[in-house]
């Protein structure tokens, strides 16, 4: 009886296991971003937020997923975040968790809405972009406040492109 228990037990932490929410793929030139609603195009700055009912909210750069972050929280809170999301600029075939991310912010980037804003795997990554494009080095943290600041604070700093998107 025991051993049955035991198998039930582990049968059912693997299945658990196997229900982990996690990021798509994204289909540059098909995806629309959630915040925007522009096509994701630049394989770059793609990022993800992925929920924890495993619905994903993907977007064309880091700056809408940080906006969409902020406006989510007090806008839907009932939306529970299981992970977020970015591409290494450096790897775009790779999404890596924004918590090990290290971001750049330099006017040198041309992200798709002009803030700017690249995400690396690692800081040696982040630090060899820094020292040939200039910029920031950032942590996340300091991401959602340039796009708080940026953005969502001041309107009329955001691209031509978001003049009406209004949250």
């Amino acid at each position: 009886m025991l051993r049955v228990l035991t198998i039930t037990l582990m049968l059912g932490l693997l299945l658990l296991a196997g229900c982990t929410p996690e990021p798509e793929p994204i289909r540059y030139g098909q995806d629309e971003c959630a915040y925007c609603r522009m096509a994701i195009t630049d394989p770059r700055y793609g990022s993800e937020l992925v929920t924890s009912t495993g619905k994903t909210y993907m977007f064309d750069s880091i700056e809408c997923l940080a906006a969409h972050v902020q406006t989510t929280a007090q806008e839907s809170p009932e939306i529970e975040v299981h992970s977020l999301w970015v591409t290494d600029y450096t790897r775009p075939e790779h999404l890596i968790r924004v918590d090990a991310a290290a971001f750049l912010h330099s006017d040198s980037l041309r992200s798709p809405m002009a803030l700017n804003v690249a995400a690396f795997g690692d800081r040696a990554r982040r630090d060899a972009a820094h020292d040939s494009l200039g910029g920031t080095p950032m942590g996340w943290a300091e991401v959602k406040h340039l796009v708080q600041e940026q953005w969502l604070e001041d309107p009329s700093e955001r691209p031509a492109s978001m003049s009406s998107h209004v949250h």
